[in-house]
Formats: structure tokens, C-alpha cells, sequence
């Protein structure tokens, strides 16, 4: 997809009028019979495949999660064809968004940026058709992380003021959007931009709370911990040293089982962090707990973060750790590479 274009259709695809490239041509589908009628029995069964792959990879990583995921979406995007009562083609496309994203985001996770962004634009098309509001936004979100990877931070930053401008998005979502805008901030080098957007996502935590989530938001953005994890990523990039110990730790603390990847991506920074105020003790015991539990997990970005901490070893003077933490590695990989 050309860098000039993304803008364009990220923005079309958020009202639900997007001109996609054919699904065929972006994933690898399973062949299956089609009902005549698509009924609310077609709608869970979708909704029940992207609760199944948001939880694996959450624990596991993008790897493992997309190789799964694309059948099953292939599957769910031709259903569009048949024909169903409106409400059921409503309640299906906010499925087929958040199956998407799910993928869009496993293939990210994975290394794969350039599917990835197309993907997730069939997921924010889709979710705009649908009544989810907290889901089209955090497509937004998701779509705005890749592309700020991709080298372009700014652009991140537009596609989530673009989300923020729909007012009918809960405090808890606006509260995520603002944390990882403040991300993008800081990869732009705009730390007082990024600074405002810490400081609102705290006012917006502070709002009332929705009295009900919908499932995939309740393993996500409204979960223990979240918001704490999104800040501290957010404090770590800004160079808020204090404030995101404080949040890092918070996180870890609250975070459950199932969110694996989200807590070896807080615990890394917080090793980094111990190392960096002269903690040789806490850094050591992070970086070792960090290894541990990236045993098993499949993601491309646990790789970077542990590479970003056994580089953060050596730069303060903890060689010997650094040295430790990439042999463990090492053999982790290699026993991977021959299971």
C-alpha cells in the first residue's frame, strides 16, 4: 500500500466506505459451504473465533494467532455476500472488524507491517458498519501503532485525533487512545505533545466508567492493568523515569494470566529502568524474569523489547548479565527452531 494513499483510505475506511482489495488476495481462506441465510448462529460463531485468538495471542504472540486467524476471517468476509436482516448484518460487521483486528494485529505482531496495515483497514471498514463505536476507534488505535513502526509517527498521531473526534467513544477507550498517542509523541519527538496526552488520558480514567463492556473489550481495554501498561509504555518513551516505574510496576501487579505479552513488554522497560537508577539487583531480577517468560511466547516485538533490555544491560555496565540474558535467549530460539 503506498505511504501517500494510507491517510486516504484509513479515513474512508472509517465511515465504512472504503474501496478494499479483494479479500482473496490478502489472506489465504479455507474453502467451506456457505449457509443460504446467515442467522445469529453465523454471527457467534465469528464473534466466538476472535474471542479464541484474541486470547492466544495475548498469551502467545502474533505468530501463533495469525496462522490460525485467516481462515477463519476468509470465511466471515464471504458471508457479507448472503443475505440476513439488518441487524444481523450490523452485529456481523462489528464481528468481522473485530475478527480482523485481531488478525491485522497478530500479523503485526509477527513482523508482517505491510498486511497488517491492510488488514486492519478491512477491520476498521467493517467495524465503522457496525454499532461499536469503542471498537472502530480502537481499529484506529491499532492501525496508527503499525503505522508509526512503519517509520512514520506523525501520521500515527492524525489517525488517532481522527478517532478521538468521535464523541460517542467511552472515557475508558479515549483514555487508551490518549496513552498511546503519547507513544507516537515521543517517537516524533514531541515530548510536550506527548506530555498533554498523558495528562489527558489520566482526566479521562478519572470519568465514570461504562457499566458494561463488550467481551473483547473487557480482555483488553477495560482489564486490570491495561491503562497502567499503556501509560508506563507511554512515561518509558517520554523519559518520565519515576512516573513509569510507578505505572510499570502498577501494571504488572494487576495485569492477569492471559495478558503474558503485554506484561514481558512492561516488565523489560521496568528492567531497563532499575538498571538505569542504579538498581543492579531489581534490574538483574526483572531481566531474569523477562527471559523466563518470553519462553514460548511468539512475537516479533517481545524479541525487540528483550534485545532493547540485554542492550540496556550492556550500556549500564552489567555486561556480564547482558551476556547471560543473550545466551538464554539464544538457546530458547534455537530449541524453537528445532521443535
Amino acid at each position: 500500500m503506498k505511504r501517500r494513499s494510507v491517510l486516504g483510505i484509513i479515513a474512508a475506511a472509517s465511515v465504512g466506505s472504503a474501496a478494499l482489495e479483494p479479500i482473496a488476495r490478502l489472506l489465504d481462506g479455507l474453502n467451506g459451504e456457505d449457509p443460504a441465510r446467515v442467522g445469529l448462529a453465523e454471527v457467534q460463531a465469528v464473534e466466538a473465533a476472535a474471542d479464541l485468538y484474541t486470547r492466544m495471542d495475548l498469551a502467545h504472540g502474533g505468530i501463533m494467532a495469525a496462522a490460525m486467524a485467516r481462515g477463519s476471517l476468509s470465511w466471515a468476509v464471504e458471508l457479507l455476500e448472503r443475505p440476513m436482516i439488518p441487524q444481523v448484518r450490523e452485529r456481523l460487521s462489528s464481528a468481522i472488524g473485530l475478527l480482523a483486528d485481531r488478525l491485522g494485529w497478530a500479523v503485526y505482531d509477527a513482523g508482517d507491517t505491510a498486511n497488517a496495515t491492510r488488514v486492519l483497514t478491512l477491520a476498521l471498514d467493517n467495524s465503522a458498519r457496525g454499532a461499536d463505536r469503542d471498537l472502530r476507534a480502537h481499529v484506529m488505535l491499532d492501525l496508527s501503532t503499525v503505522v508509526t513502526d512503519a517509520g512514520r509517527p506523525s501520521e500515527g498521531v492524525e489517525i488517532l485525533r481522527l478517532a478521538l473526534g468521535d464523541e460517542r467513544i467511552s472515557f475508558t477507550e479515549r483514555a487508551n487512545l490518549h496513552a498511546v498517542a503519547a507513544r507516537h509523541c515521543a517517537a516524533a519527538h514531541d515530548r510536550q505533545a506527548g506530555l498533554r496526552h498523558v495528562e489527558l488520558a489520566e482526566e479521562a480514567l478519572n470519568r465514570p466508567r461504562p457499566a458494561s463492556s463488550p467481551e473483547w473489550a473487557r480482555r483488553i481495554t477495560v482489564s486490570p492493568g491495561h491503562h497502567d501498561s499503556a501509560l508506563g509504555l507511554a512515561l518509558f518513551a517520554l523519559d518520565e523515569d519515576t512516573r513509569a516505574r510507578e505505572r510499570l510496576s502498577s501494571a504488572l501487579a494487576r495485569l492477569e494470566g492471559g495478558r503474558t505479552r503485554t506484561g514481558l513488554r512492561c516488565r523489560t522497560r521496568l528492567a531497563v529502568l532499575h538498571m538505569r537508577a542504579g538498581d543492579r539487583e531489581a534490574g538483574e531480577r526483572e531481566a531474569r524474569r523477562a527471559v523466563r517468560d518470553a519462553a514460548g511466547v511468539r512475537s516479533r516485538r517481545v524479541s525487540d523489547d528483550l534485545r532493547m533490555m540485554v542492550a540496556g544491560a550492556r550500556t549500564h555496565g552489567l555486561g556480564g548479565l547482558a551476556d547471560e540474558l543473550a545466551h538464554s535467549m539464544e538457546r530458547e530460539e534455537n530449541a524453537s527452531a528445532d521443535a
